[in-house]
């Protein structure tokens, strides 16, 4: 049986080589961001891709060949949605995009003087010793959301001028993406076959739960973002056009801005609301509690029918950890921690719990080897005194 020692050091080492592994993508996270996004573009379109290539029924006898006609045709048909998304309404949204880029300061302070007067008009029927603490709890706030406004405003102004030294990284995504799809098989037989036999079965077991999780995850995520982000649009451009027709020019850029924020777990759905919060108390402060009834409405719907069964087939883990992942995440990489850190954390879970069970196993094998060859004794020992019985009997 393995001594607890080597099993103590062969968790640490397990430990250390995953540890070592993320600070070197972090090291390398520029380098490696257009793979990361070719990547996960490519756990999007590989169903889809071998769907489709399935379905056709020529060209049987040269698959890959097929399979390159197949992605090409994934790849125009994309490139005339995207030509078609940008005379349609792309231009516009990025005008509206820009327009509240601009008038945020404006909005902000906007929604301050409401909040501040709203919060006056209350101190009328709070008694008087609770008055003052209302007045300055109201300065607080409006306090805080300026200045959460200027760094927002701020960081991303920084991350504007960083993506754009990544430009000539991100136009090599298709060309990534493209050898993804075409030889990911080959890819990854390639690099098992430089593998001893042992070290190959666990890393093929390792790549088979990486792409479990990861695939499972952003496909989950992006039917969040679209889902709500669409709700959130549709309801509030219904309540712009009834309501408050303030609030229409502005409903398409918080429904993206609300299905963005979708992506970041946990927290993420309440952040993506702060915008549609601001907005309103800016142009149409009477409308301000049916627009978080709305979020709220969302979220409800969102936690109750998606989220637990997306969840349970992806990160499986318990939202205490989640959080302590996003808050991890967010100190080491940033945006890119916030959005990675739950995945990683799953598969490093998943991988942990994979390497426990084989230990497992081969201490459960190790003990019954001795065993086996003790019960062989016997039988030779039988067999080796059958003939010296029959030569007595003789």
């Amino acid at each position: 049986m393995t001594s607890p020692t080597f099993r103590i050091s062969r968790l640490l080492w397990l430990l250390l080589g995953a540890v070592v592994a993320v600070l070197l993508m972090y090291q390398l996270r520029t380098a490696l961001l257009p793979f990361i996004i070719g990547g996960a573009l490519a756990y999007i379109l590989d169903p889809f891709v071998t769907w489709l290539e399935r379905r056709i029924p020529w060209m049987s006898s040269r698959p890959e060949l097929k399979r390159v006609i197949v992605i090409a045709v994934i790849f125009i048909i994309a490139a005339i949605l995207a030509v078609l998304a940008i005379v349609a309404g792309v231009t516009a949204i990025i005008h509206q995009v820009q327009a509240f880029i601009h008038d945020l300061p404006q909005l902000i302070e906007a929604a301050r003087v409401t909040f501040e007067t709203v919060s006056t008009r209350l101190a009328i029927d709070i008694p008087p010793e609770l008055t003052s603490i209302v007045q300055d709890a109201a300065q607080n706030i409006g306090n805080v959301v300026v200045d959460a406004g200027k760094r927002v405003a701020g960081r991303t102004l920084s991350v504007i001028s960083q993506t754009v030294s990544l430009l000539l990284g991100l136009a090599m995504v298709p060309l990534i993406l493209f050898y993804i799809l075409k030889d990911r098989g080959k890819l990854i037989e390639g690099m098992l076959n430089t593998l001893s036999p042992e070290p190959r079965k666990h890393t093929q077991n390792i790549l088979s739960i990486l792409n479990d999780v990861f695939s499972s995850y952003i496909r989950g995520q992006l039917l969040l973002g679209l889902v709500v982000g669409l709700v959130v649009f549709l309801g509030l451009f219904v309540m712009g056009l009834l309501f408050a027709p303030k609030l229409t020019p502005y409903a398409p850029v918080l429904g993206i801005v609300a299905g963005i924020f979708e992506l970041i777990p946990v927290i993420g759905p309440w952040l993506g609301a702060i915008p549609g919060v601001i907005v309103t108390l800016a142009f149409a402060p009477d409308m301000i509690i049916p627009v978080i009834l709305l979020y709220l409405l969302v979220q409800l719907l969102e936690n109750s029918l998606l989220v637990p069964r997306i969840q349970s087939e992806s990160l499986n883990l318990h939202p205490v950890m989640v959080l302590a992942a996003l808050i991890i995440g967010s100190e080491v990489a940033g945006l890119w921690g916030i959005i990675l850190g739950p995945p990683l954390a799953a598969a490093g879970r998943s991988v942990l719990l994979y390497f426990l069970s084989e230990w497992r196993a081969e201490d459960e094998i190790e003990p019954s080897i001795p065993k086996v060859e003790d019960d062989a004794q016997p039988m030779e020992s039988v067999q080796d005194s059958a003939p010296a019985a029959e030569s007595s009997g003789n």
